[in-house]
């Protein structure tokens, strides 16, 4: 059948609030404020939101809350052309992730309140939605939505790609289901432990089924393999990196786009290792604004930074502004 989307994602909505502050005050201690953003979160949605932006077809399958925070973010995705028309909004709160990023570590820190999660039937799940995709793409944060969407896309031959980032109790089983791996250092160390021989480890994954795998590293790069090649790519540097936050949710959109409308297309014949440029590009550009989603850029914005190593502008400065009180709009 012909494919409606490139990639529906699987995962409740969450909210965001990021500020920039200059560190994280000690106890009875206080910390300067320099910047603040609401927007929409979550590993999976956001590289929704990128791969859309980029100019996928994507949509949405899970749940939100029916409260102020729910309907900022269902608009979040409608605003940035994502379908939603299969995200059930449910009584109750929507998660909020409080983002802390520190400009004199270049680190940053969450606060979160659980809101209502994984309260989606396996029967609310609809198999035809599942098959109108070429890849779903899964959060490390098993619900029974995730469980029934990962049997409906294997009996569809639908591609499923996994952002593995906290490794727990059956995480393994569940990246044992993906044919495109991409690993947090973390869930790396829960599978091999303090072996750096990240290029082998993960062309032992491919051997045991996955058809890519890799593993990010933050300001080391990322390394990675399938069946063709392994490689070690070293991180972008000498920009003014204002926020990680979503660093790695918007390199696993990034990704996914180069893979679906770049990997072995004869115009571009990208190999694994050039989609992971791709993506850390699509990652770098989005660390330069604070918050996970303002900053995430345009394709015409990655060719740029590709092909001339220039950064552009493009209409961050109207999303930031956006972001910064739009939620109250």
């Amino acid at each position: 059948m012909e494919k409606k989307f490139d990639v529906i994602g699987v995962e409740d909505l969450i909210m965001d609030f990021a500020l920039q502050i200059n560190k994280i005050p000690e106890t009875d201690g206080m910390s300067q404020i320099f910047d603040s953003c609401w927007a929409g979160g979550g590993n999976a949605s956001s590289a929704i939101v990128a791969l859309s932006r980029l100019g996928a077809k994507c949509a949405m399958v899970g749940t939100t809350g029916n409260d102020a925070y729910g309907n900022f973010c269902l608009e979040d995705m409608r605003r940035n052309q994502v379908d939603v028309s299969h995200i059930k909004q449910v009584e109750g709160d929507t998660t909020l992730c409080v983002c802390l990023a520190e400009k004199e570590t270049q680190g940053r820190s969450f606060l979160g309140k659980m809101g209502v999660r994984g309260v989606m039937t396996p029967e609310e799940v609809d198999e035809d939605f599942i098959r109108s995709c070429k890849v779903i793409h899964l959060s490390c944060m098993p619900t029974p939505t995730q469980k029934a969407a990962i049997e409906f896309a294997k009996r569809n031959g639908v591609e499923i790609s996994l952002d593995a980032g906290a490794f727990f109790p059956g995480a393994k089983e569940l990246a044992d289901q993906a044919d495109i791996l991409i690993m947090s250092e973390a869930f790396y160390g829960g599978l091999f432990g303090e072996d750096k021989n990240y290029r082998e480890n993960c062309q032992r994954l491919v051997e045991k089924g996955a058809k890519i795998a890799i593993v990010t590293l933050g300001k080391k790069g990322c390394a990675g393999a399938d069946k063709d090649e392994s490689f070690e790519l070293e991180a972008f540097s000498g920009a003014d990196i204002v926020d990680t936050t979503g660093a790695g949710d918007v390199f696993h959109g990034g990704f996914l786009y180069a893979y679906l409308y770049r990997y072995k297309n004869i115009k571009y014949n990208y190999t694994t290792k050039m989609c992971s440029k791709f993506a850390s590009t699509v990652s770098y550009l989005n660390c330069m604004t604070l918050g996970g989603r303002p900053g995430i850029p345009t394709l015409d914005m990655v060719d740029a930074f590709l092909e001339k190593g220039i950064v552009l502008n493009g209409d961050i400065a109207q999303r930031k502004e956006f972001y910064r009180n739009g939620i109250f709009s």
